[in-house]
């Protein structure tokens, strides 16, 4: 039996919460019930995991997105221009414009046709986005067995919280081949979270929407000889591409008594709960025997079909990056570069991140270490504080993700 990490009283099946890795509302599908209980859950991650999202809101509500929980949508805020070139605000809602206001703040009504937008506001608040991204890091890293004490680095466990000046570097593509898979888009727009050590530092490696990129430092002191060396990793695509399957949803509602036995087993459906899920909002108790029967077993088949939709979408990470690998035509890129210098240099980038006779990327260099031996985050760090601009790339990796929608 685990312990809640924030309070440390004993988790059970009466006050465990299900905590997503990777916020629900962005499109994370890893859930894990044994971090917190009910209570610390409600209390720790409400205010400051809705500031999180929110930022999100403007990119959320242009994907079609696979959501393990109903979310209502974020409003979010954007500027359009009428066919005379004078400039509104608008607040958005799901994509649809739902308050339209002039220059002098007066309320003007919208007509499909006659706005258009030229941008949304994309508000990045440093301190509710350093926050999310070190609680994303910090839940996995619990969830991959690293007990909350060892996170010094991102943790404060006297406290039992989160530390407000955590070490957070950007991802810099910093070799060729780095950079010929960065400006390739994906196919597929996905979330990613790895886990890994350098010697006795233990780091986060946390990708969003395959744009907002991070290493993030959990501890200094990582005992690797004694629990040796980690690399854990966790990938989710977050567009949806099928529709409904309606035979499937069939075949896994019960029938009657005897299936429902089956399914609850075969995908460990808590019944009780979703009996009280249904008397909470759906007025089970107020219906006949006959219909709260139909109820039950329509709620179980759709749960057992949603637990099987999700794992179509939760990935290993190491294939979401080789399905990117092969999706790029690398002889055209190799042809691309005039210069012989240039060639070569990416030939043993290419050569050092990738196993040729498997046709895929090395794993257990890729985004850790370079060709000379230095691990990434380190690399990037002295880059920085020697004062290079690499402001351009979170642009440019903005710019990619904005440009699919149109």
């Amino acid at each position: 039996m685990k312990n809640c990490v924030i309070c440390e009283v004993p988790l059970n099946n009466q006050n465990k919460s299900k905590e997503h890795i990777i916020h629900n509302a962005i499109g994370g599908s890893l859930e894990d019930d044994e971090i917190y209980c009910k209570t610390c859950n409600e209390r720790y991650g409400s205010e400051q995991d809705k500031a999180f999202v929110q930022m999100f809101a403007p990119i959320v509500a242009r994907i079609n997105m696979h959501k393990t929980r109903k979310t209502k949508g974020t409003s979010y805020s954007g500027i359009m221009c009428d066919q005379d070139g004078n400039l509104y605000t608008a607040i958005y809602k799901n994509d649809k414009v739902v308050k339209l206001e002039n220059s002098d703040s007066k309320y003007v009504k919208y007509e499909k046709g006659k706005f258009k937008t030229l941008y949304h506001h994309f508000k990045l608040d440093n301190d509710v986005f350093k926050l999310g991204i070190s609680k994303i890091a910090f839940n996995y890293a619990v969830h991959c067995g690293i007990h909350a004490c060892c996170l010094e680095r991102i943790f404060n466990y006297s406290e039992k919280k989160l530390i407000n000046n955590p070490v957070i570097i950007p991802f810099i593509p910093m070799t060729l081949f780095d950079i010929v898979m960065e400006m390739n888009p994906v196919e597929r727009i996905f979330h990613a979270v790895r886990i890994f050590n350098n010697g006795q530092f233990l780091y986060a490696y946390v990708e969003l929407f395959n744009t907002f990129q991070y290493y993030i430092l959990l501890s200094e002191k990582y005992n690797f000889t004694e629990c040796c060396n980690i690399d854990k990793s966790y990938g989710n695509i977050i567009e949806m591409n099928e529709p409904l399957d309606r035979d499937l949803l069939k075949s896994v509602t019960p029938r009657d008594y005897k299936d429902v036995d089956i399914i609850r087993s075969q995908y460990h459906i808590n019944v009780d709960e979703l009996l009280e899920g249904l008397k909470k909002y759906h007025n089970y108790d107020c219906c006949n025997q006959f219909k709260q029967v139909e109820m039950l077993f329509e709620r179980i088949g759709k749960t057992a079909y949603e637990k099987i939709r999700k794992q179509s979408y939760i990935k290993e990470y190491k294939k979401l990056i080789n399905q990117h690998y092969h999706s790029i035509d690398f002889l055209n890129v190799l042809s691309s570069f005039g210069d012989f210098k240039m060639k070569s240099i990416f030939c043993q980038t290419f050569q050092f991140y990738t196993i040729y006779d498997d046709d895929c990327v090395n794993i257990e260099k890729y985004k850790k270490n370079l060709p000379d031996g230095t691990n990434y985050s380190s690399s990037i760090c002295k880059g920085l504080n020697s004062g290079q601009n690499w402001i351009s790339y979170g642009h440019m990796k903005f710019h990619i993700l904005v440009n699919r929608f149109g």
